[in-house]
């Protein structure tokens, strides 16, 4: 069996389950996005480099990079921020944006925090190519491979809802087959409420 074909063959063994529910799934597109570009054959022989659950591991490692480097970025952040904020003297009179500085420099301090959070991400991944040199470009094309399937399948998030939350568009938990398999569930879960509450608010 192909590799290039394993997530195409998931796909088509979760939807065969339910075949009367088909014509619902295309009636309610995944999204009004135009669908990505087609692959470049360089880009073909590199995704073919890896299998899709080797590719899945993969991806789930790097996105523990980036949570376990979260860590030290946002002590910086918040050791940054405390530092220069707490050299600051200033008249307790003197308002900044209307409100007294030591709250002012304490939600500066907290944005700090947030920054250095939000970096996290941006150094686990540079970190996590640097240790994985050998599958660099084949991650990369096998990246590009697997959001072209998830762009395809994942349901249209302007129908959520605050009782209906559209699940994990980008599918950054997706680790495993088994984890794409509940993914896409989740998403024929989710196309089935926001139609039946479609049809609910017209009777309405």
């Amino acid at each position: 069996m192909s590799v290039r074909t394993a997530l195409a063959q998931t796909v088509r063994s979760s939807a065969t389950r339910a075949p009367a529910r088909r014509p619902l799934s295309h009636r309610l597109a995944s999204s009004s996005a135009p669908p990505p570009p087609a692959p470049t054959a360089a880009e073909q022989h590199a995704a073919r480099q890896l299998d899709w659950p080797t590719y899945l591991s993969l991806r789930k490692s790097q996105r523990v990079y980036g949570l376990v480097a979260s860590i030290p970025t946002t002590l910086i952040g918040f050791s940054a921020g405390a530092g220069y904020f707490a050299t600051i003297e200033s008249d307790p009179g003197d308002l900044i944006f209307g409100i007294e500085p030591v709250y002012a420099y304490g939600l500066a301090t907290l944005s700090c925090v947030g920054l250095g959070w939000l970096a996290g991400p941006t150094v686990g991944g540079a970190l996590w190519r640097l240790t994985h040199r050998n599958v660099a470009k084949a991650m990369e094309a096998k990246d590009k491979d697997f959001f072209r399937h998830i762009s395809r399948w994942r349901a249209d998030p302007s129908r959520q809802s605050a009782t209906n939350p559209a699940p994990d568009y980008y599918a950054e938990k997706v680790g495993s087959l088994r984890q794409y398999r509940s993914w896409l569930r989740d998403q024929n879960i989710f196309r089935r409420k926001a139609a039946f509450g479609s049809k609910d608010e017209a009777v309405l």
